[in-house]
């Protein structure tokens, strides 16, 4: 199993796809890191394109739709509505602000812009009837989301994922497997640079 991200739906496997259309065109970059600048509206081009009417026609599953769940503009009302209408039932919380670290982490996290905040907004979205696949970079932030009924977790290795980072989210993903399986919950592996979550 894997999940892979997307700026198009035009031939993707769209039941392994995160949907993630303010990216589109920025595809021969780093999207994890390009996710987290402002350099797009995320939450609004999803919106834009979930309502263009050029929407996937082929049957079967929508796919995963990323969102910023810290988005100060973003309008649950709203979004909510036009992923119902889009046939969408899952959303992630991607890009995540869990990969940023130190000064910046504190300095947003002291406006109120934290993962604590960021894994409300998922749950909100839950409560409509949407299946939660969280990102986590962290065992506490993993079994957090698993308690809260996501169905999928997927470990973050980070915005930098070096090697090191990547061996520990591999190590941590050997213990963490058979405690959410335990809760019903699939875990996956991230891989920033290939834009590819795959199951451990």
């Amino acid at each position: 199993m894997r999940l892979e991200i997307c700026t198009h739906w035009e031939g993707r496997d769209l039941l392994r796809s995160l949907y993630l259309p303010a990216l589109r065109g920025l595809e021969g970059g780093n999207l994890d890191l390009l996710a987290m600048l402002p350099v797009c509206d995320m939450n609004g081009d999803l919106a834009r394109s979930l309502t263009s009417g050029n929407l996937w026609t082929v049957p079967g599953p929508a796919p995963v739709a990323g969102l910023f769940m810290l988005d100060p503009f973003l309008r649950l009302a709203d979004m909510v509505s036009a992923l119902k209408a889009a046939g969408i039932q899952r959303v992630a919380n991607y890009p995540t602000i869990q990969v940023l670290e130190g000064e910046t982490a504190r300095g947003l996290a002291s406006v109120g812009l934290a993962p604590a905040q960021e894994f409300e907004v998922l749950r909100a979205f839950a409560r409509q009837g949407f299946s939660m696949v969280g990102f986590a970079t962290g065992a506490a932030a993993a079994r957090e989301l698993a308690a809260s009924g996501a169905s999928t977790v997927v470990l973050h290795p980070g915005a930098g994922a070096g090697r090191g980072d990547r061996e520990a989210v591999a190590a941590m993903s050997v213990w963490l497997k058979s405690e959410l399986s335990a809760r019903g919950t699939t875990l996956m592996a991230f891989s920033p640079r290939e834009g590819v979550a795959r199951a451990v």
